[in-house]
């Protein structure tokens, strides 16, 4: 028995709007795409892949083939990214027809056919280039034209034929490097569960929330208290700001534009470049953290520099 796959119709009718064909305009490229791969590939060499009959469904390979065809075709080779669109990007979701697979299925579904997708997407290429889709994928040429020593005829159209080929192939091979690259490189940031851009577990949590929200109030009124014991006042500023992942920071001014941080302090030996202080506040200012690094030089080292 033939493995059974998760539904992928894109001729479902809808209400509104009344099918994925009408999320992107008619002449769209992700049309282009989709139909290409699903009714002008043999993608027997995919498919049979598939034959455990047991455990749940899995997205349809074809759906999976048109969706990393079209994201490479767009410039965007990360999983996560690609993932990412399925769930914000209405030309994703007319190729996939609304369905979201996670980027870790999707990174694990190039690794498993990556050599038959090489060979399909060369095809693509090439049925994309004699469509005069000369726009896709992002392709960037120059070159100067040199008079050949033979008149035109058709073994000069092969021979274009057989370079453009070797093109193709050498710019589906770079796709699946970079795709490769930003995986790997994600994963190490991110780390392999996670696609990057998930929000804390709290935030969904109403209680949580509400619990998070009035520790934070109460941490700004204490730290209000204890900087207004002089006049007794020991009111909260309206625009005091203060971060659930790390309280201890500020929203400070930078370079880039204002960014979550503190203000770290470095005193660094002239000679041989060794830092003999460093600190870390929470203040805008540097003025005030002259004092403080001065202490830990003749604390770090015994003497005070002769020259600041």
């Amino acid at each position: 028995m033939a493995k059974t796959f998760r539904e992928w119709d894109v001729d479902q009718g809808w209400l509104l709007p009344p099918s994925v064909h009408e999320l992107v305009p008619p002449g769209h490229v992700a049309h282009f795409v989709r139909t290409t791969v699903r009714e002008d590939l043999d993608l027997s060499s995919i498919l049979e892949c598939y034959q455990e009959e047991r455990g749940q469904p899995p997205y349809h390979p074809v759906m999976m083939t048109a969706l990393v065809l079209y994201a490479y075709t767009q410039g965007v080779f990360s999983s996560r990214k690609i993932a990412r669109g399925c769930e914000e990007r209405v030309d994703f979701m007319a190729v996939t027809a609304l369905s979201k697979p996670d980027f870790r299925t999707i990174s694990d579904f190039r690794l498993r056919h990556l050599k038959a997708l090489s060979g399909l997407f060369d095809q693509v290429l090439g049925l994309c280039q004699r469509a005069g889709l000369v726009k896709l994928g992002h392709v960037a040429l120059d070159g100067t034209k040199i008079k050949a020593n033979a008149s035109k005829h058709k073994a000069m159209s092969y021979g274009r034929m057989v370079l453009k080929e070797k093109e193709l192939k050498a710019l589906v091979r770079s796709w699946f490097e970079r795709a490769q690259k930003e995986d790997e490189e994600e994963d190490r940031l991110f780390g392999k569960d996670r696609r990057g851009d998930e929000m804390p577990a709290w935030v969904a949590n109403k209680e949580e929330r509400r619990k998070r929200i009035s520790e934070a109030k109460k941490a700004l009124e204490e730290e209000a208290r204890k900087r207004d014991e002089g006049d007794g006042s020991g009111q909260v500023d309206p625009k005091t700001q203060r971060n659930f992942t790390d309280p201890d920071s500020r929203l400070m001014k930078t370079r880039e534009g204002f960014e979550q941080a503190y203000n770290c302090q470095l005193a660094v030996d002239q000679a041989s470049q060794v830092i003999v202080a460093a600190q870390t506040s929470r203040s805008q200012n540097d003025s005030g953290e002259l004092p403080g690094l001065l202490e830990q030089i003749k604390k770090n080292t015994g003497r005070q520099a002769r020259e600041i």
